[in-house]
């Protein structure tokens, strides 16, 4: 539900507050509807405008009663990832995470598995259940066999009836064995709530900086720490409230923002939180760390600096007009961030002053990328911009026009940008000109879109998770060269 109408000029926009326009869980934006002047739509007045807003998202939701819930399928990137001597893909589809092997071919493991009689309670729960079996007290034998039972607990089927056997079996008390037993018990339907709430992954993976655990929010609010070498859970923690953004990782903590507009720091160990920040609006992007300082966005248009150790506030910026949902990019002192103004800031990344701003034809969704005091940026416009970093003016003579609009963010390769446009037509950008090189666009998919962010393997390899089931391979070297896509499992 829109909360408020703002001016722009002398034509109001929807502005991204607390409660943004969104249809189920996901945004409502309308491309293409920001004229140059408040006349705007061959002369409709501001009350027909509005009023047409209002018929679009009655629309919208009574479609949405009519299908059910919209599916996030192709938000969240791939995250290539190397694990001992394994070289993985792990990518997201709706609301499970697939590994792959680096050449693609079959799965490795899949998250949540479908067995789930084969698939352990998490390390930590099953930890909690051992210490409490420590503390009975009993013999060396008795202790070894019921942590066997433990080792053997899985998430679903007959090993919950062998361990309370061995309960039962053993010399503790009847108030401890009923203790113990309800512990198992409300383990197991945490765990099982909690795979089954896991319906929709929006946001980037979190990656221990030795690559042995993987972090996952799903957006029903349950957070994953995962080994990223079988897809076994580490622990499992409710965050209690619904997460877009994706998980930041700087040692041993982990950072990610909430639609209830928290920003947490929790241990990566042990899940416990460290430190909560409360920001003025949802938040959807995944947090940066850049040295001691934690940077991210909300919804009602401002930028944040933290204290990443403390979270103690350093700075705020409150300067867009309308929200912002991209991940900032911080480079040489500066920070550059796209908001739903249709505008670019560059930021002081000491202070947060603004340095300059670039106004697009629409939102900017897609973050930034810095390459040698150039900054490009796609819109949903359909346009990339490439702006000096110094001033924020155009470094092309004109931006390059894919003419669908672009949510994904570009990587460089091979020499070039590559960038992907919804409409899944993949092009490679002269870095200097913003020409398309010999053999751009390349489709990704028939009758695909592609909205999330690309993702940079070894060997200038680049990686597509469009809005289907099958992950996509590029070379980029020279040319785009496609090695097909990759189906993932249902």
């Amino acid at each position: 539900q829109p909360q408020q109408l703002i001016s722009r000029g002398t034509f109001p926009i929807w502005r991204a507050t607390r409660r943004s326009p969104t249809i189920g869980s996901l945004p409502v934006y309308v491309e293409d509807l920001t004229p140059a002047t408040g006349e705007g739509w061959g002369g409709v007045t501001r009350s027909k405008r509005a009023l047409g807003i209002v018929a679009l998202l009655a629309l919208a939701l009574a479609a949405l009663a009519c299908s059910g819930p919209p599916s996030p399928r192709g938000w969240a990137p791939a995250q290539p990832v190397e694990v001992g001597a394994k070289n993985l893909i792990l990518v997201p589809f709706k609301g499970k995470l697939t590994a792959l092997p680096s050449g693609s071919g079959a799965p490795i493991w899949q998250f949540p598995p479908r067995d789930k009689t084969a698939y352990a309670v998490s390390e930590q729960a099953a930890d909690a259940i051992n210490n409490r079996i420590d503390a009975l007290g009993l013999e060396g034998t008795a202790v070894k066999e019921l942590e066997a039972r433990v080792s053997d607990l899985r998430v679903a089927g007959p090993s919950k009836g062998a361990l309370h056997d061995a309960i039962d079996a053993s010399a503790a008390s009847d108030d401890e064995k009923k203790d113990i037993k309800a512990l198992v018990d409300l383990t197991l339907k945490n765990e099982n709530d909690a795979l089954k709430k896991l319906r929709a992954i929006y946001g980037n993976l979190g990656l221990s900086a030795d690559g042995d655990t993987t972090y996952l929010a799903g957006f029903r609010g349950t957070v994953f720490a995962l080994d990223t070498d079988t897809g076994a859970s580490r622990w499992i923690r409710n965050a209690g409230s619904e997460i877009v953004g994706g998980i930041a990782v700087d040692g041993d903590v982990i950072y990610f923002g909430t639609r209830e507009r928290d920003l947490l720091a929790v241990d990566a160990r042990t899940a416990e939180t460290k430190w909560v920040y409360r920001a003025a609006g949802e938040v959807w992007s995944t947090p940066a760390i850049v040295g001691d300082n934690l940077y991210f966005t909300s919804l009602d248009g401002t930028v944040y600096a933290l204290n990443a150790a403390s979270g103690d506030e350093i700075w705020t910026f409150s300067g867009a007009q309308s929200g912002i949902a991209s991940q900032v990019t911080v480079a040489d002192g500066a920070l550059y961030v796209g908001a739903f103004d249709n505008k670019l800031y560059a930021l002081d990344a000491v202070t947060g002053a603004m340095r300059w701003s670039f106004e697009s034809d629409n939102w900017f969704w897609a973050k930034p990328l810095v390459s040698d005091g150039i900054v490009y940026a796609a819109s949903l416009d359909g346009k990339v911009y490439a702006v000096q970093a110094e001033d924020g003016t155009a470094a092309w003579d004109e931006p390059y026009d894919t003419g669908s609009p672009i949510r994904s963010s570009p990587v460089l390769a091979g020499g070039g940008l590559v960038v992907a446009a919804r409409n899944a037509k993949l092009y490679k950008l002269n870095l200097e000109t913003g020409a398309a090189t010999d053999g751009s666009p390349v489709l990704v998919g028939e009758e695909s879109t592609v909205e999330a962010d690309l993702a940079l393997g070894e060997g200038d390899l680049v990686y597509v998770v469009p809005r289907g089931r099958n992950l996509y391979i590029f070379e980029a070297t020279t040319a785009l060269r496609s090695f097909g896509g990759f189906p993932l499992p249902n």
